[in-house]
C-alpha cells in the first residue's frame, strides 16, 4: 500500500507515489536525424545500452536532452518513447519547463498521464524568480497539475542565472508543496549549499548531484544519487566512485575522480567548457549510438571537430567508434 503522508503531512489522496532512489540516473540526449527531425528509433537501443551498464533511470528533456529547443509535441514523443522502454528503464523523470506556463502545464499533464516516476521543472527563464518565495510560488502552482507525482526543481544556475539558496527554497517548499520530492543540484558548492540541501526538511528529500566533476565530494557530503552527463557515454568511473564511497574507501574514490576529471577534460577540450554539442558528440563516439547533431542555437560539431574529439578521447584511454 502506498504511504498516506509525504514530508510528515497528510496528502489529499492515497495515490501519491513515494520517490526512493539512489545511484546513477542518466540525463538522456535527444536523438536527431541529419535533417533535424527526431530519430525515435534510436531510443530502445539507447535504453538497452544504459541497462547494460547498470543504469535503469533516466532524466528526460533536460539540458543534455535539449528540451528547451524542442516543440511541445516533440518533447511528448521523446517522453513516450522512453516510457516504452520499461524492460530496461524503471525510473523516468521528465523535465517539463517550457517558458510559457500553459505549455509547461500541458507537458506536466502529459508526463503524469503516461505514468512517469517524477516531473522536474527549471524556473521560468524570462520572468525569473527573484526570491525563494517567488520560486516556491511557481513550483506550488505547477504542483497543482501533478499533486500525486513527485516534483523536482532543476537547479542549474550556469544556464538559468537563478542564484537562490536552494536549502532555503527546500525548507519553505516542503511546508507548502506536498509532492516536492527534491532537486537536481547542478552547482559546484556541494560542500556548502549542497550539504544544506541534503539535510533540508529532515533529510527526507532526494538531492541529485549534477556535476560529474564533483561526484566524489558530493557523495562524501551525503549525496546518494546523481544525474551525470558522463553516464551515457562513459559511466564506469562514476560507478566506481559510488562503489568505493559505499565501502568508505575515500582514497580510491578520489583517485578515480581524478581520472574522471581527465576524461571530462578531453570531452570539453575544444569547447573550453561544457557544451551539449561536446558531450553529445562524445557520447556518440564512445557508444557507437548515433545521437545525431545538436539543434540550433547549439552549434553542432563539424566533421573536423569530430575527428579531433575522437583523437582527444583516445589520448586519455577511451575507446571510440
Amino acid at each position: 500500500m502506498l504511504p498516506d503522508t509525504l514530508l510528515g503531512k497528510p496528502l489529499n489522496s492515497g495515490t501519491m507515489k513515494r520517490f526512493n532512489f539512489t545511484g546513477m540516473m542518466a540525463p538522456t540526449f535527444a536523438p536527431f536525424k541529419s535533417d533535424g527531425s527526431l530519430n525515435l528509433d534510436v531510443i530502445p537501443t539507447y535504453a538497452k545500452h544504459l541497462r547494460k551498464h547498470g543504469i535503469k533511470a533516466v532524466w528526460v528533456n533536460g539540458t543534455a536532452g535539449e528540451g528547451m529547443s524542442m516543440t511541445v509535441s516533440e518533447r511528448k514523443q521523446i517522453a513516450e518513447a522512453w516510457m516504452k522502454c520499461r524492460d530496461d528503464i524503471s525510473t523516468v523523470i521528465v523535465q517539463c519547463e517550457a517558458g510559457c506556463f500553459k505549455n509547461t502545464t500541458e507537458l506536466i499533464k502529459h508526463a503524469v498521464s503516461i505514468g512517469v516516476e517524477g516531473v522536474a521543472l527549471l524556473p521560468n527563464l524570462f520572468d525569473k524568480p527573484k526570491t525563494t518565495d517567488d520560486l516556491v510560488d511557481y513550483m506550488e502552482e505547477a504542483s497543482k497539475v501533478c499533486p500525486n507525482t513527485p516534483l523536482f526543481y532543476y537547479h542549474i544556475p550556469m544556464k538559468t542565472c537563478v542564484e537562490l539558496s536552494m536549502s532555503e527554497f527546500l525548507e519553505k517548499g516542503a511546508k507548502r508543496i506536498l509532492n516536492l520530492a527534491g532537486l537536481k543540484f547542478t552547482d559546484t558548492d556541494v560542500a556548502g549549499e549542497g550539504r544544506k540541501c541534503v539535510l533540508a526538511a529532515g533529510g527526507t528529500l532526494t538531492i541529485f548531484n549534477g556535476f560529474d566533476e564533483k561526484l566524489q565530494e558530493a557523495v562524501s557530503h551525503g549525496f546518494n544519487s546523481a544525474v551525470g552527463g558522463t553516464f551515457s557515454g562513459f559511466p564506469t568511473m562514476a560507478s566506481q566512485i559510488f562503489s568505493f564511497m559505499k565501502e568508505s574507501n575515500d582514497a580510491e574514490a578520489k583517485k578515480v575522480q581524478e581520472e574522471l576529471l581527465i576524461q571530462v577534460g578531453a570531452v570539453f577540450k575544444q569547447s573550453g567548457g561544457f557544451t551539449v554539442a561536446s558531450l553529445k558528440t562524445a557520447t556518440s563516439l564512445l557508444t557507437g549510438i548515433d545521437m545525431g547533431p545538436t539543434r540550433f542555437p547549439v552549434k553542432p560539431y563539424t566533421p573536423a571537430m569530430v575527428d579531433r574529439l575522437r583523437e582527444d578521447l583516445r589520448a586519455v584511454g577511451l575507446s571510440v567508434h
